[in-house]
């Protein structure tokens, strides 16, 4: 007798996950040392590759250190941030200067600072909290000097300058009057390519600027956009690109400006490539990068195979090359083990010699945390659908099953156009200490997997988007790792929409929800953009509803989670920052009031301090403190005491105190506490 294969499907190589007999007790990690800003984070080379920047915490605070790399121990801090940390930096060409980006207070208004290394001076580039700058590019043949984009003259569209990092004086080099949305620079540091998005279809054509008017000679269409990025100027005169035009797959090319011929580099194997190492010297490309399940490196030079095969045997799946220095023989190396957070490593590709760093949450290090393992299941239409499980501690696989079910929660990423990836991800790791299975999902819409993938989903807000996350849940009932009964749902931003989705559109399917920044209305989303999401609205039109006709707006209305409030049940709670320019706060107010008005349990969260993403920790740890109740009650999971980690935090709980645990008592003393 033949058996049917089940289309749910657990990846080879999902082993057993038993605690040892014997084992000490097993002490777990605090929420602060789950959420507490990485230890490590962001680390780059200086330009002579003598050094190293990172982001560190400065009481809590991510602000920029340096490091000799000959002596990683003795990191200096060389901002000061005291309130909201960087969000990133870029090393200027000399060494000299390190340029900071960092948000005012969550309205993404990034403002830039240039940190004299020399004189220890740090000055504000940007110097008005109202608008939004961007770095694009430094140079070695104009030290001392930085592109960057402002949007000062139109919030819409950002014009060009070149700026002297010492004075801060800036020049303009670029009046965008022509409505482009990105700039690609020369070593002159003149603007040599620009991208504009074309209404009528949302693709994106490319303009060469050396003449005396712009000409176009590229397009990349809608379908490949999301997978594909201008890596650069080649030496010799070419667009360097990942490109996904011509293929499902992105692979690498290099366009000719004057012609437009495209000439492929690199092929993809069985997802698009996202990263690609080349040779400083050459510009050859010597390895790529693919993600479809768990990262997976091809040597495009046999130079570099031995490095691969070295590297994957130490540090296991999953590493990345993050950069390159020395004439590209110290590689700076970051594992991402699925049983605990990252790891920096320097890897010397003369000797073959590999030495650690540093880990991004060294008190983690010291826990055993629960694992995370890659997954693979079929959707009801046949689809390959990818994601990543998190087991409590002490669970045993057999079989690709589990003994007894537990508690569920699908935690969605937000986007839509992102992914989830084998990596530490704290939430995960936090609800899988609570006792319940996490469950992130790549559903039809995610990067990485080709123009295909993402293209089913145009317009499949709510529709077979949402299948997809069903029919994990299905999955997991059928592998025995959770029950129908005790399921949830948890996300942020297009997650958060898909935890209000599955309230209202599928209220029997999940106990409960956790939406955090989601959209409940998608018509109003629409509308109220920010200015410098004006470029996107033919994209959003076409991928997710067109809220400009009549017709749009009823579709959009269809698949917002407002219109179906009285189909909701089940407790939710929300949380959103007051300073989101994405998804207004209105959102998450007008859907708690309505859930409210039905007679369903509702907690509303407020942060004035936040914005679309939860930057700060102490907003991180004083939210999954209440999380840790709310789910605590809703799917029977543990809940630890409060104790401090409400304190140190703006939040607000402006509705629904009550039907948290705990909370009203942990409120009283946390305000006793400041």
């Amino acid at each position: 007798m033949r058996t049917r294969p089940s289309r749910f499907t657990l990846l080879a190589g999902m082993a057993m996950l038993a605690t040892a007999a014997g084992a000490a007790p097993r002490e777990r990690a605090t929420r602060a040392e789950i959420f507490a800003a990485p230890a490590y984070d962001a680390l780059k080379f200086s330009p002579d590759g003598r050094q190293i920047a990172m982001l560190r915490p400065t009481n809590g605070v991510p602000n920029v250190w340096v490091a000799p790399v000959a002596d990683f121990a003795k990191a200096v801090p060389v901002t000061h941030f005291t309130d909201r940390g960087a969000d990133g930096f870029r090393w200027a060409s000399d060494g000299r200067f390190i340029l900071v980006e960092k948000d005012v207070a969550g309205e993404e208004d990034t403002q830039i600072h240039a940190v004299d290394l020399q004189t220890k001076a740090i000055r504000d580039l940007t110097a008005n909290p109202a608008v939004q700058a961007h770095i694009l590019k430094t140079s070695a043949k104009l030290p001392g000097k930085a592109l960057i984009s402002l949007n000062d003259r139109d919030p819409k569209y950002s014009d060009v300058y070149l700026i002297d990092l010492a004075s801060g004086q800036r020049t303009l080099v670029l009046r965008n009057d022509r409505h482009y949305t990105s700039f690609v620079a020369d070593k002159d540091l003149h603007v040599r390519i620009v991208g504009r998005v074309n209404p009528a279809d949302g693709s994106t054509t490319y303009f060469d600027m050396a003449g005396a008017t712009p000409r176009a000679f590229f397009s990349i269409p809608l379908a490949a956009l999301r997978s594909s990025r201008v890596l650069g100027l080649t030496d010799h005169g070419t667009l360097r690109m990942l490109n996904g035009n011509d293929t499902d797959l992105a692979g690498v090319v290099d366009i000719d400006i004057a012609t437009g011929q495209v000439a492929p580099l690199a092929q993809a194997n069985e997802a698009d490539i996202v990263d690609v190492v080349t040779d400083d010297k050459t510009g050859a490309i010597l390895a790529t990068a693919e993600d479809p399940l768990v990262t997976r490196w091809t040597a495009r030079s046999p130079d570099a195979q031995p490095d691969l095969d070295t590297l994957a045997a130490k540090l296991g799946a999953g590493f990345q090359i993050d950069d390159e220095t020395d004439g590209g023989k110290l590689w700076l190396v970051r594992q991402m083990p699925g049983h605990g957070p990252a790891r920096y490593f320097l890897w010397k590709r003369d000797t073959r010699s590999l030495s650690m760093l540093a880990s991004t949450h060294p008190a983690l290090e010291q826990r055993v945390l629960p694992t995370t393992l890659p997954i693979m299941f079929r959707s009801r239409d046949g689809l390959r659908i990818t994601g990543y499980l998190t087991l409590p501690p002490g669970l045993a696989l057999e079989g690709g099953r589990l003994m007894s079910p537990v508690p569920l929660v699908i935690n969605v990423h937000g986007g839509p156009w992102l992914r989830d990836s084998y990596e530490f991800d704290p939430a995960n790791v936090w609800l899988a200490e609570q006792g319940y299975a996490a469950l992130s999902v790549n559903f039809r819409g995610s990067s990485g997997f080709g123009k295909h993938f993402m293209q089913i989903a145009d317009r499949q807000w709510s529709k077979t988007m949402h299948d997809d996350l069903l029919d994990a849940v299905q999955w997991a009932i059928g592998q025995n790792i959770a029950s129908k009964d005790k399921v949830a749902i948890w996300g942020l931003s297009y997650g958060g929409y898909s935890t209000l989705v599955g309230l209202s559109f599928t209220p029997d399917v999940f106990r409960c929800g956790v939406d955090i920044a989601g959209p409940s209305n998608l018509t109003a989303l629409q509308a109220d953009a920010p200015d410098w999401w004006a470029w996107q609205r033919s994209q959003f039109a076409l991928r997710m509803g067109d809220g400009s006709t009549a017709q749009g707006k009823q579709d959009l209305a269809d698949r917002s989670p407002i219109t179906h409030v009285a189909q909701v049940k089940s407790p939710l709670l929300i949380a959103q920052g007051l300073n989101d320019p994405r998804v207004r706060p209105a959102q998450s107010s007008s859907m708690a009031e309505a859930v409210r008005a039905h007679g369903t349990p509702v907690t509303l969260l407020l942060y004035p301090d936040e914005g679309h993403v939860f930057e700060k920790a102490a907003t991180d740890i004083s939210f999954h403190a209440v999380a840790e109740h709310f789910l605590a009650q809703c799917l029977g999971g543990t809940a630890r005491p409060y104790g401090k980690d409400l304190i140190g935090s703006g939040m607000q709980v402006r509705m629904g105190a009550q039907y948290v645990p705990g909370l009203g008592a942990a409120l009283t003393g946390a305000k006793a506490g400041r």
